[in-house]
């Protein structure tokens, strides 16, 4: 299946169902509004410095303009003080068109502008909680503002001092920021909404918390198709990969029977032929136990990939297993008995001896704290839970108040005389560094360990020790 991403597509967070902004959205990322203390302490510096700007105008031009209005009629002004009223009225105007233009194209695009810098305001907007944009969200709220100005005294009052208070959402918004779709928010005591490692950390954590379930991952059989078309099916493997089968329209319903492997061999003890039938198969009446699944497919289509030996220790893990049984009995290769399903990994291993000589395994965690692997292996995460069809490992749980780790992030397990890692499809991934050089494992990747590895998973590190 070919899967197509619309990169142009862009899903909003945190809308309700008739697309406004849903406020407690908001509080649970950790934005904070911004105070209407600091917010007039922002307008307050942004107007002193529009002063200082005017004050050529103020004291050049304007008392130039007074004394050629009240002269006598006929009086003339020298060329000099001309000069200096045109010069004066020019840079004026230089400078305060500059000043609002750059105060307009912060605030579009970065949320920011010299008060609210100052002040610790950021502005974005009120549905993306982004940057607010350049015509609406800086242009169309300032000529709303400025136009308060027409009415003197009770425009400004209204405007910008009483409308926050008609606010229904309780967000301090005013009639500007209304026709703007901005909101200020306070970036000192809460999330800074332009931090863009640690907004992405929070709508994560909150999407996690709305729909924390545990998703089926996919199973190594390719699913059939509704119409029952042929479908592959795994029916045994080899040093050299998996072999199959194509089913086709008579395929029974049954997922379980459809990855039963091609010849079952009786649960009973192997009963030795005599005389002319020795090669004839033994018939039994007796009803037959169900299909003993492979493990390779444990849990009809379940979550669990099963690590596969390394090609250069197929012959080690299978040399034990060959010594203990005896040679008389040992059987072919088409009728292998496979474990029960029910019996996790661990249950399938050699002698205790074996298990006694197994080398340890203990991880150091970035904060000091170790974790020793005891039996075939471990599942770590934030709260671990074991897999439907894979083998029953141990839980390791670590503390991650980013979330940054997944619930079950990643096992670790003997794969015969190796340690390898695999990670479970984490949200945040995970990465293998060695030597100086990091490798990012991909999902259901397993890579072999040695001691001194670091393991990285999510914001959290772990070293790894062997024997």
């Amino acid at each position: 299946m070919i899967w197509e991403i619309d990169e142009a597509s862009h899903r909003v967070e945190g809308l309700d169902e008739n697309g406004r902004a849903r406020p407690e959205y908001a509080a649970s990322l950790g934005l904070v509004p911004a105070p209407f203390g600091r917010r007039a302490l922002a307008a307050t510096i942004e107007a002193a410095v529009y002063v200082v700007l005017q004050l050529p105008m103020l004291f050049g031009v304007l008392p130039g303009l007074i004394a050629l209005a009240t002269a006598p009629s006929g009086t003339v002004l020298g060329g000099g003080d001309l000069v200096l009223i045109v010069v004066l009225a020019a840079v004026s105007t230089v400078l305060s068109t500059a000043f609002v233009i750059t105060q307009l194209t912060l605030h579009g695009r970065r949320g920011v502008t010299l008060g609210k810098a100052i002040a610790g305001i950021r502005s974005v907007n009120v549905r993306t909680l982004e940057r607010p944009g350049f015509w609406r969200g800086a242009v169309v709220r300032a000529l709303v503002l400025w136009a308060s100005f027409a009415v003197p005294l009770i425009g400004p009052l209204l405007v910008i001092a009483l409308s926050p208070f008609f606010d229904g959402e309780q967000r301090g918004r005013g009639w500007p920021d209304l026709a703007g779709a901005t909101w200020f928010v306070d970036v000192r005591n809460g999330l800074n909404p332009y931090d863009a490692k640690r907004m992405r950390i929070a709508r994560k954590t909150v999407a996690t918390d709305l729909a924390d379930v545990r998703s089926e991952l996919p199973s190594l059989a390719t699913p059939a198709d509704e119409r029952g078309t042929t479908a592959y099916i795994p029916t045994s493997r080899s040093s050299g990969g998996v072999l199959g089968a194509a089913r086709g329209e008579g395929a029974p319903a049954d997922e379980s029977a459809a990855y039963a492997p091609a010849t079952v061999a009786p649960t009973a003890a192997p009963v030795t032929p005599q005389g002319p039938t020795a090669s004839a198969p033994v018939a039994s009446s007796a009803p037959q136990s169900p299909p003993v699944v492979p493990p390779a497919t444990a849990g009809g289509g379940s979550a669990w990939v099963p690590p596969r030996l390394l090609p250069d220790q197929e012959a080690d893990a299978a040399a034990p297993a060959a010594a203990a049984a005896p040679a008389a009995q040992a059987p072919a290769p088409a009728r292998r008995v496979a474990a029960p399903a029910s019996a996790p990994a661990s249950s399938r291993a050699s002698t205790p001896q074996a298990a006694s000589a197994a080398p340890a395994i203990v991880l150091t965690l970035d904060n000091g704290e170790e974790v020793r692997v005891e039996g075939p292996g471990i599942l770590i995460g934030r709260d671990p839970a074991l897999i439907p069809g894979g083998p029953a490992l141990a839980l390791g749980a670590i503390t991650d108040p980013t979330k940054s780790v997944s619930k079950t992030h990643l096992a670790i397990m003997r794969s015969g005389t190796a340690v390898v890692v695999i990670d479970l499809g984490s949200t945040n991934g995970s990465a293998l560094l060695r030597d100086g050089s990091e490798r990012t494992l991909g999902p259901h990747e397993q890579v072999a360990l040695r001691s001194g590895d670091t393991i990285r998973l999510g914001d959290r590190h772990a070293r790894i020790r062997i024997g």
